[in-house]
């Protein structure tokens, strides 16, 4: 078949996410698969600094070198970046952030598309473009709740009312989609985990030798959705735990915590060096904030953790509890957070660990003697 992905994430930069997984499968089964994520526009040209706008803007000029299994990777270029665009297709529903995709599809030899998986709602009215035999909306989060922006909503609803179908990874992002058209055929498909590759582990990286044990580790985004302020309370609480926190970081994250010696900042890492941190750690931490996006969140992170042989110490939600997953373990208010992290008192540990994984959230061992 010839498959399009119209994604929130470009393949190549420091977060690997489902689109970029199902992408590569699906081209080692044989299809024509092109992945695209969020356009630019000439004014992300203005921000010409920023890490992320000069990485999208290679892979647009076809610059970067794609591994042997990854689909093509393709970030197009718009009119209108979103910030403008976005007003005025909630008011008139044209899109001028949408590419032009005939150049695109002929160098993938794709004369028409048989599938269209849309994940980023700010592709609405791309099959209007593409003319795929079948559309399937692919939301990962609460995507208007995460953004704040009302026009999602409205793109969101008009993507609903032209699908042939709604996968969702989490119940709650189900449940907040399905009343836009109530008949549409859907399911439920969690996030799962590239098994074999966050299994293997590796020798212990070279900038994370000098930080002694216990170490619980972060990876990840460290937005809005992710709190802070719990992994501070952490740090202080238990001055002899290294708190390693791996993604990308500006200043202000910095400042939080400033005058912390066992927090290490170790910036973003490439995906394949990933799983040697983890199986270098002795616990992994979600804490995530307040953010009405959380609800819908259904973290891969979390069994890239497990698939290291951690078990992870994560916030409650009712969609994470729904899980039942045996290698989590939850708390409810920050105040609880270190308690939990460094908790020694196996009965308090809910809920039983996996017998696979063999322990509870307790600390004093690297994880490379459970894995």
């Amino acid at each position: 078949m010839n498959i399009v992905f119209a994604s929130h994430t470009y393949m190549g930069g420091p977060f690997v996410v489902g689109s970029h997984h199902l992408a590569r499968e699906m081209k080692r089964l044989g299809h024509r698969v092109l992945h695209m994520s969020t356009p630019l526009s000439p004014m992300h040209l203005l921000k010409y600094k920023d890490r992320d706008i000069r990485a999208r803007l290679k892979i647009y000029r076809g610059q970067p070198e794609a591994e042997p299994d990854q689909a093509a990777n393709s970030v197009p270029m718009s009119l209108l970046p979103w910030e403008l665009a976005g007003p005025i297709y909630a008011r008139t529903g044209k899109n001028w952030t949408l590419p032009r995709m005939k150049r695109l599809l002929r160098e993938q030899g794709m004369d028409s598309v048989d599938l269209l998986l849309i994940d980023q709602p700010r592709f609405a009215g791309l099959d209007a473009i593409v003319k795929p035999a079948v559309t399937v909306y692919r939301p990962t989060d609460l995507y208007a709740q995460m953004t704040g922006d009302r026009s999602i909503a409205a793109a969101e609803a008009a993507i609903m009312a032209r699908a042939h179908g709604l996968v969702s990874t989490s119940e709650p992002v189900l449940e907040e989609l399905l009343p836009y058209n109530p008949a549409l055929p859907s399911l439920l498909l969690e996030n799962g985990v590239e098994y074999e590759h966050f299994a293997r582990g590796g020798a212990e990286p070279e900038d994370l030798r000098a930080i002694p044990g216990p170490r619980a580790v972060y990876v990840g985004a460290l937005d809005e959705r992710l709190d802070l302020g719990a992994l501070r309370k952490l740090a202080d609480a238990r001055p002899e735990l290294a708190l390693v926190v791996i993604g990308p970081y500006d200043d202000a994250t910095a400042a939080v915590f400033a005058g912390r010696p066992n927090v290490h900042l170790l910036g973003p890492k490439k995906y394949k060096d990933v799983p040697r941190y983890l199986h270098h750690a002795d616990v992994a931490l979600l804490p995530l904030s307040g953010h009405a996006a959380n609800k819908g969140r259904s973290p891969m992170k979390l069994y890239e953790y497990a698939a290291a042989g951690l078990p992870v110490v994560v916030t409650e939600t009712p969609e994470l509890l729904r899980r039942e997953e045996p290698f989590l373990y939850f708390y409810r208010h920050a105040d609880e957070f270190p308690g939990r992290v460094g908790g020694s008192d196996r009965r308090e540990a809910r809920p039983r660990p996996h017998p696979r994984l063999g322990r509870a959230p307790c600390l004093g061992r690297q994880s490379q003697d459970a894995a």
